[in-house]
């Protein structure tokens, strides 16, 4: 027995933005208008599901950037030593970098939310949950430059920009590109004639009936690694039916390669950073246990 066309349609709904939409404008304001960022060059926008219209309903935590641009982290590998050498020749070293910003983006963060139990994470600034907010991640984060080789013999290098942090829990530096995500989030949504986001929603409520029903663990696969793997799917087997796509998505990618899936940055390869695995991929995708199970589980199914 298969899932029920309406329960996907169901588990395809947008869950609540208001709540995230005001605890992000609360925390821009915050930082634009404390003393003692108000005159450093820095952005701040949102990441992750709510960002890109993929949060489902039990969703909690906000992912804010702030993004520092006094200062940037420069990437060369793909340059040739003179390309290299010529497009360093511009820059300089910087005189407040990235601990010294994150230092005042948590002081500031303290300073606006005074009765909260503010917590320093690994890569972010910790905001829980009261009565009043849901939680929210703040990431203190240096511009990315990734240079890209010039196109001719004389012409100037250029860069892709993502963002730059450093994990200070597992001493490693963090890069990732969310705003190539969003766009291509946003063209791969518009490709499939706006099927594709809340198909990541079914997949990701999918996730959760999983762990409820002992088919997978909870860290078998992160909200941002579903919809990193949907976006590898050929746009075609998006539509007609939220069964006849699930069931679509689900028989190419038991029979594909991921070895070069891609994120949804189109940037970085999914599996290279080893924050996520095929072997989980592979577990996730054994969704299709549910297909045959669900006359048995209905009853349990987490909505």
């Amino acid at each position: 027995m298969t899932i029920p066309e309406n329960q996907l349609e169901t588990w395809s709904r947008q869950g609540a933005t208001a709540s995230a939409s005001a605890l992000y404008e609360r925390i821009r304001n915050a930082l634009q208008n404390d003393v003692a960022l108000r005159n450093r060059n820095f952005e701040v926008f949102l990441q992750g599901s709510y960002r890109n219209s993929t949060n489902i309903r039990g969703d909690s935590d906000v992912d804010v950037v702030a993004m520092l641009r006094d200062a940037f982290k420069p990437d060369y590998s793909r340059l040739s030593d003179y390309a290299r050498a010529s497009v360093q020749a511009g820059h300089q070293d910087a005189t407040y970098d990235l601990p010294d910003f994150r230092r005042d983006v948590s002081n500031a963060i303290r300073r606006a939310f005074p009765t909260h139990a503010i917590t320093e994470g690994g890569k972010s600034i910790k905001i829980p949950r009261t009565s009043n907010n849901i939680p929210a991640d703040v990431v203190p984060c240096l511009e990315y430059r990734l240079y890209i080789p010039p196109q001719t013999l004389l012409g100037d290098a250029s860069h892709v920009d993502g963002i730059w942090l450093w994990d200070v829990q597992r001493n490693h530096s963090v890069t990732s590109y969310p705003k190539q995500s969003y766009d291509n989030g946003v063209a791969k949504h518009g490709r499939t004639n706006q099927w594709y986001k809340l198909t990541v929603r079914i997949f990701k409520n999918a996730r959760g009936w999983m762990v409820d029903n002992g088919l997978i663990q909870q860290d078998t696969a992160s909200s941002h690694a579903i919809e990193c793997l949907l976006y590898n799917v050929p746009d075609n087997l998006f539509g007609t039916s939220y069964a006849t796509t699930v069931f679509n998505i689900l028989k190419w990618l038991n029979g594909a390669d991921l070895t070069d899936f891609v994120c949804q940055n189109g940037i970085q390869r999914l599996f290279d950073s080893g924050r996520w695995t095929q072997q989980n991929a592979r577990a996730y995708i054994g969704v299709i246990q549910m297909w045959n199970q669900w006359g048995q589980q209905y009853a349990r199914v987490r909505i």
